[in-house]
């Protein structure tokens, strides 16, 4: 186990300072989160879901691997979740993820950058019929106002995942949920600095 967290930081260290542009800091902003069922039957119906507005926020370290591309590591507390319509009433469903967005940037310009990525989560807080595991696919653009300065906006597609219903509650039919979400942040450099290569 010390030689593994050795090998490990040493990578780090290494991967800090073999490169151009170093970056930390902090970010934050409103999610647009909604929710996409599919093999539901009669189950549901699309009219029963509908988008949620909720936040999120968190830290963020990039790299750059050559002067226009650069990778991106995020860490945040992410609400997501959506609103389900019942009988002419609707209720807000509230979803808690902790998300680990890992993103390869490639910046055309000093002050645009695109982000790809996957985005990994964990869900700390929600609906039994959720699976704890979650997955997507992240396309963003961010714009550097400021050397410290930076807005942008994302979307997540999720991957398919089964709903965790009993067999008398599915009706025998096997519904998939996707969370989707498209977000709008403001961050903070709290490091901004080139290394040496």
């Amino acid at each position: 186990m010390k030689r593994f967290i050795f090998l490990a930081t040493s990578c780090l260290v290494f991967l800090f300072s073999s490169f151009g542009q170093f970056r930390v800091g902090l970010k934050g902003g409103v999610n647009f989160s909604d929710i996409i069922v599919s093999n539901t039957g009669d189950l549901f119906t699309d009219e029963s879901f509908g988008t949620r507005v909720s936040f999120h926020l968190g830290s963020y370290m990039s790299n750059s691997i050559t002067d226009q591309l650069s990778w991106q590591l995020e860490v945040l507390f992410s609400n997501k979740g959506y609103s389900h319509r019942v009988n002419d009433q609707t209720f807000n469903v509230s979803l808690n993820y902790l998300n680990w967005p890992l993103l390869l940037l490639y910046q055309p310009t000093r002050t645009v950058e695109f982000e790809i990525g996957s985005e990994f989560g964990y869900l700390i807080t929600g609906e039994d019929i959720v699976n704890s595991f979650d997955l997507g696919i992240d396309l963003g653009l961010k714009f550097n106002i400021t050397k410290k300065i930076n807005a942008g906006i994302r979307y997540c597609y999720g991957l398919p995942f089964k709903f965790q219903m009993d067999e008398s509650d599915s009706n025998d039919y096997d519904p998939t949920y996707q969370n989707t979400v498209f977000q709008i942040y403001a961050g903070f450099n709290l490091i901004n600095e080139l290394t040496k290569k």
